[in-house]
């Protein structure tokens, strides 16, 4: 703990201190120091649900600094930080920005250029894109399951292709589960992660991998962009099963009309003995955020297969809808309202999101 309370304190207090003054910097000025800190302030209203435990108010906070110290154009530590709530809300127990913890989610080295890059350390593996680009303030909430965060890894790219045929990046990585005391998180504690824990890929070794292909269809239809991806996880203490994933999705931002931009997303994603177990999972995103001007609408609906071996299938389904408006100065306000069918469980909660992103760099 001692440790990383430093290192999580050293990050934080650097972030904090660059954003305060922001030069402008040359582009061949090195070393320096640049990043951006996204902000979100979040409430959470569960008014209806047949769990009734689940009716709550929740009102938290995430911020997620990101720092790059590039020592040149092509070499640089980069550092993802979280602040966000580490631990479940007491059932009918609401909560004031309670329960937050800070951790390190990334921490690595990288050698990048325009066609190709090299990265070591704490990473998030590339599988999948739902849980990050679905539209609305709760789009991504069911794919998250299948985001890989927090693993200790080797990996690259490259990047192939041109403007007439567009470009098409191969990444490559290997990992394991981070059992190191990054792991762990302040203010909330959040224990340690340890091989004993189990769980896919928490073995301490890398037998683990994810590919992926990543690219533009501009060729084909203009804004129009695809993922494939592969992950296998290797069953880790009390998870005898390798986990093993195929992602497919297209997305893309086109221009329907003056000042307005239809962004549309659809994902579908595969897993083998799901979580190292005998069940397979099978994810259904669908989306669509149409923005005009500084006005933005979006519709997502996300459906999840739970197949367990000797079992029946079940059917887990969320769909959400939200607007918002975004602000000449960066801010960004969003309300949002999903019904979640979960276990069979109806759930009805409307929130709000209030966003805001400060870069920074520093000499």
């Amino acid at each position: 703990m001692p440790r990383f309370s430093a290192i999580a304190t050293t990050l934080t207090a650097l972030a904090a201190t660059t954003c305060l003054t922001a030069p402008a910097l040359a582009e061949d000025s090195f070393p320096r120091i640049e990043g951006e800190i996204p902000i979100e302030i979040q409430n959470d209203y569960t008014y209806d649900s047949d769990d009734r435990g689940a009716e709550l108010n929740d009102l938290y906070t995430k911020i997620e600094p990101a720092v790059s110290v590039r020592f040149t154009e092509e070499f640089s530590i980069e550092a993802g930080l979280v602040l966000e709530p580490v631990l479940d809300p007491d059932p009918r127990d609401d909560r004031f920005f309670e329960d937050e913890g800070l951790f390190v989610e990334t921490l690595f080295l990288q050698y990048a250029t325009d066609s190709f890059s090299l990265f070591g350390g704490k990473i998030n593996p590339t599988f999948g894109v739902a849980w990050d680009i679905a539209p609305g303030v709760y789009g991504t909430d069911l794919a998250e399951d299948y985001e890989l965060t927090e693993r200790i890894g080797l990996g690259g790219s490259v990047t192939l292709g041109n403007d007439e045929t567009g470009l098409h990046t191969i990444t490559a990585s290997t990992f394991f589960a981070d059992t190191s005391f990054l792991s762990e998180s302040l203010i909330t504690e959040r224990p340690r992660n340890r091989k004993s824990s189990g769980g896919v890929s928490n073995t301490e070794d890398f037998s683990s991998f994810a590919v992926a292909l990543d690219g533009d269809l501009g060729i084909v239809v203009p804004g129009l962009a695809y993922h494939l991806g592969f992950e296998s996880q290797e069953g880790g203490t009390g998870n005898p099963e390798d986990e093993f994933g195929i992602a497919a999705a297209l997305y893309g931002e086109f221009e329907i009309g003056e000042d307005t931009v239809l962004g549309p997303v659809v994902e579908y994603v595969h897993q083998s003995d799901a979580g190292g177990i005998a069940e397979d999972r099978d994810y259904i995103t669908l989306g669509a955020a149409l923005v005009h001007g500084p006005w933005n609408i979006a519709v997502s609906d996300t459906i999840r297969t739970i197949d367990p071996a000797g079992a029946g299938d079940v059917d887990d389904n969320q769909f959400q809808v939200s607007g918002g408006y975004a602000f000449d100065n960066g801010l960004a306000l969003d309300i949002g309202y999903k019904h979640t069918e979960e276990s069979n469980s109806d759930s009805n909660t409307v929130g709000a999101l209030l966003t805001y992103t400060l870069p920074f760099s520093a000499p």
